[in-house]
């Protein structure tokens, strides 16, 4: 049996596709539409989808097939209207992210673009036409954090870093411990989420659509590393979360927190421990992120604690 939660995500993205695609990818069962990873869309290309790893093409009728001539094509126009219809809906259209080649869309999908450009001396000023989208379905996994809660916060929030390469789960996760940690009565804490592509939240007007739990706040569409300060000096929280870590800025900001006695919990894109070790060096240890969870495949494959 198929829950409305499950199917809030990509029936709730859908409808920004023109009626000829969503009539289409309506027909396509359900059981097979709720495990869409990602939509593709090429102009004068087939449609694609990507189901638990794997490429399919779409028939009229919406039946799945594995060759790409039986598939619907999508046209350059159509491309253009689902594009304007999801920056309509977007959580925060914001045009640094447009030239950044992604917009957030409502539910917390991202939504690569690709296309011809504009340059304003030697920066991309714009696209002049987009051409290629690639939605990536946000997924809210119920439980999928439960090993962590049985090892590595079992007495209460650790600072925690998870990687994977991208797509991994790493958002996923991070979703499922908010909400874990921020609605749990045995460890009362106090969350707060810097959310810069609003992608863990989905905050939409104002109002978080994921489940991240009753004591959990969020900052969206802020850069992390000032997102983070501001949680630290106003929200009197007991950890901060955050994806996609990396910059510079951002390693300042996650020492001040460790520093005030705040947990840190991040995800960053690194396929092996060793070159998150050689990327964020220090901060990498018994002083800093001293629990490694390593993704692979969306599933839990490695857990490290370093001691002192």
């Amino acid at each position: 049996m198929v829950c409305a939660k499950e199917t809030r995500g990509i029936i709730g993205l859908i409808k920004y596709f023109p009626s000829r695609i969503y009539s289409c990818l309506g027909r396509v069962p359900l059981l097979k539409l709720i495990k869409t990873e990602e939509i593709r869309f090429g102009a004068e290309k087939p449609l694609i989808l990507f189901i638990e790893g794997k490429c399919f093409f779409v028939k009229n009728g919406g039946e799945l097939t594995l060759n790409a001539a039986e598939g619907i094509r999508t046209s350059l126009d159509e491309i253009g209207e689902i594009f304007r219809m999801l920056l309509e809906g977007s959580v925060y259209a914001a045009e640094e992210n447009i030239k950044n080649g992604y917009i957030t869309a409502e539910g917390g999908h991202r939504v690569g673009i690709c296309g011809s450009v504009s340059l304003d001396g030697g920066k991309i000023g714009n696209f002049k036409d987009i051409s290629y989208l690639n939605i990536r379905i946000a997924h809210e996994i119920f439980g999928s954090s439960e090993l962590l809660f049985t090892d590595i916060f079992s007495e209460g929030p650790e600072n925690c870093l998870i990687i994977s390469p991208p797509g991994g789960g790493k958002t996923t996760l991070l979703r499922d411990i908010c909400r874990t940690l921020g609605s749990s009565n045995k460890f009362d804490c106090k969350i707060g989420i810097a959310d810069e592509r609003g992608e863990i939240a989905a905050v939409y007007n104002g109002v978080a659509m994921n489940d991240i739990g009753v004591r959990t706040c969020v900052i969206d569409g802020c850069p992390k590393a000032q997102a983070m300060d501001i949680i630290l000096r106003g929200m009197g929280v007991d950890v901060v979360v955050t994806d996609e870590i990396g910059k510079s800025e951002d390693e300042t900001a996650i020492k001040k927190l460790i520093n005030c006695g705040v947990k840190i919990i991040a995800s960053m894109h690194a396929a092996k421990i060793d070159e998150a070790r050689r990327r964020l060096g220090e901060l990498i240890g018994p002083d800093g992120f001293n629990n490694i969870v390593r993704l692979e495949n969306k599933q839990i494959r490695e857990m490290i604690r370093l001691d002192a």
